[in-house]
């Protein structure tokens, strides 16, 4: 019970920092004077791929969290607390009023299925290894940009650049220790 709540809690607090680093990015990048044309079906397309990963993470922490606390309430409160805080960021961009509106509810609908299909649950453990694997390379970066003397805009900034590698080291270590525990207990 004690893996599956420290799994839960590195998967949310890296869904919510990557969120954070990926809307600091959209938002840099909102200043830039050139926008690519897109249709509002593709833009829809692609941002939602874009938080896929984000809401799979978060949604696969509220299902620890669900398990912990054997109240299926706490998963639908932290889902609809996610969905809220993809709107709350999303509103700032300069996406179209339809990829506004749809995207945040695209992302956590398909986000939620594997814990609505149990047979694709195991898409849980394979974005919490990405997030790992993700973790591991910003912390590298980060690391060995630091200790070559650059630094980052603020310290915030480096804070939840480091909170998220941490954070999606151990829920990726984790998710596979969890996996390999199943498949060494007998049946």
């Amino acid at each position: 019970m004690t893996l599956l709540a420290l799994r839960g809690i590195s998967r949310v607090t890296a869904a919510a920092t990557g969120l954070l680093l990926v809307y600091s990015v959209v938002y840099a990048m909102e200043g830039m004077t050139t926008r690519i044309p897109m249709s509002p079906l593709r833009e829809l397309g692609i941002t939602t791929l874009w938080m896929l990963p984000w809401t799979m993470l978060f949604c696969s922490g509220l299902d620890d969290f669900g398990a912990v606390t054997r109240q299926g309430w706490v998963f639908w409160a932290g889902v609809t607390l996610a969905l809220a805080f993809l709107y709350y960021f999303e509103r700032n961009t300069s996406s179209s009023i339809f990829t506004k509106i749809a995207m945040p509810l695209l992302a956590t609908v398909v986000g939620l299925m594997p814990h609505l299909i149990r047979r694709i649950r195991f898409l849980f453990t394979v974005f919490s290894f990405a997030a790992g694997v993700a973790g591991l390379v910003v912390f590298y970066l980060a690391l060995t940009s630091h200790l070559s003397g650059s630094s980052f805009a603020t310290k915030a900034i480096a804070s939840v650049v480091f909170t998220f590698a941490t954070a999606s080291l151990i829920a990726g270590v984790l998710s596979v220790a969890s996996l390999k525990r199943r498949h060494i207990e007998p049946a």
